[in-house]
């Protein structure tokens, strides 16, 4: 039997937890930012290579999501999602904020901001949800990947639509170098993983590595990552990591869970500090709403040929997270409101997906039918016996 996302299992309550924890972490923020205040310059400056460095950190973390798909035709499902689905959905929710705020231009940005899945939430997800292989390995990439994407957007549309047209970051200043800075980073990253990957084939998964067996080879594999995300955070060149981030894998064990997880709760702790400056409810809460709505949309169209409960879930598969509180971060300083409105519009679409799945487990529960358990063989037995 299949429980549902509110049954005994408990999978709300877990749900509710893993929502807890960054509200906790954000409110400790939020209470820091009562006594604590510092200057965010618009050049980048401290503030921004931390940012920019806690962005990398997740996004190439988000690449473990990112495995062999279930079946050759997901790759265009998937191809899709990442593309013209992150387009769509930025589309619509754009469309949203201008209908609602036409004198707000700049709104255009945070539709972007919050038009992708967090990979860290989903990954959480999956473990209980009911869908089948081929739907988690979709949903899966399409988490883990949509990340990047939407990153080279908010840059783009940011220098295009922000009254300060200054890249986030030196060296991102047009969209041709940006692409053309992700290209270099992408073939260095690979001649580097070419001359320093394991030659000889191992058991052990890209993820696992003991104390006390690290090699020279291993050794040099490190630094060749530190250098490629040195590079990423300095140039802002997040694209080139994640592509990067499909084969330069080494071994580096629960490191990378611990990296990703840091980063996580840094991010939440200053982006309660921000907070503190106040909040932005109506819009923060229209913005979560419009981004739980263009999941479902765009889903309904990803999920065609897929059964009817793994596009349903799909749909419903929307989350926000790391991602979205560092890509408001990194708009602070030239979108005073980024925080103000993309913290509330987090816990809008959170609160959004543990009741809508809450729900929809209850039905699925509902509609299962009762099987009613019958004579055992050792009572039939008996029973002939009798006779």
């Amino acid at each position: 039997m299949v429980e549902s996302a509110a049954g005994p299992s408990g999978k709300v309550p877990a749900a509710l937890r893993a929502l807890g924890i960054p509200l906790v972490l954000a409110g400790l923020g939020l209470l820091a930012g009562q006594w604590l205040t510092f200057d965010i310059k618009g050049d980048g400056g401290w503030y921004g290579l931390l940012s920019s460095g806690l962005l990398a950190i997740g996004l190439y973390g988000s690449a473990q999501g990112i495995a062999h798909p279930h079946s050759r035709s997901d790759v265009y499902r998937i191809v899709v999602a990442i593309t013209v689905g992150v387009v769509a959905k930025a589309a619509f929710i754009a469309g949203v904020l201008r209908l609602a705020f036409p004198d707000h231009q700049e709104y255009l940005v945070l539709a972007v901001a919050m038009a992708q899945i967090d990979p860290l939430s989903v990954s959480a997800m999956l473990e209980n949800r009911d869908m089948s292989p081929r739907a988690k390995s979709l949903l899966a990439a399409w988490a883990s990947f949509d990340d990047p994407v939407t990153t080279v957007l908010v840059v783009i549309l940011g220098s295009m639509v922000l009254e300060n047209p200054q890249s986030i970051t030196a060296g991102t200043q047009s969209y041709a170098v940006t692409l053309l800075g992700n290209l270099g980073l992408l073939l260095a990253a690979a001649g580097l993983w070419w001359v320093v990957r394991d030659t000889k084939p191992s058991n052990a998964s890209w993820g696992s590595v003991s104390a006390g067996s690290v090699s020279a080879r291993q050794i040099a594999q490190y630094g060749a990552l530190a250098a490629v995300l040195a590079v990423a955070v300095w140039q802002f060149w997040m694209l080139g990591l994640a592509l990067s981030a499909l084969f330069f894998r080494p071994r580096l064990g629960a490191w990378l869970d611990r990296a990703t997880g840091l980063a996580l709760v840094v991010a939440t702790l200053l982006l309660g500090i921000l907070l503190a400056r106040g909040a932005d409810f109506a819009v923060g809460a229209l913005l979560g709403a419009a981004t739980f709505s263009a999941q479902i949309v765009v889903a309904s169209l990803v999920g065609l040929g897929l059964s009817r409960r793994d596009r349903i879930s799909l749909c419903f598969s929307q989350q926000n997270g790391i991602t979205a509180i560092i890509l408001a971060l990194l708009l602070e300083p030239r979108l005073p409101d980024a925080v103000a409105i993309i913290a509330p519009a987090i816990l809008v679409v959170n609160m959004l997906h543990v009741g809508t799945t809450g729900v929809l487990g209850q039905i699925r529960t509902a509609r299962m039918p009762v099987v009613k358990a019958g004579p055992s063989r050792t009572d039939e037995a008996t029973a002939a016996h009798d006779c």
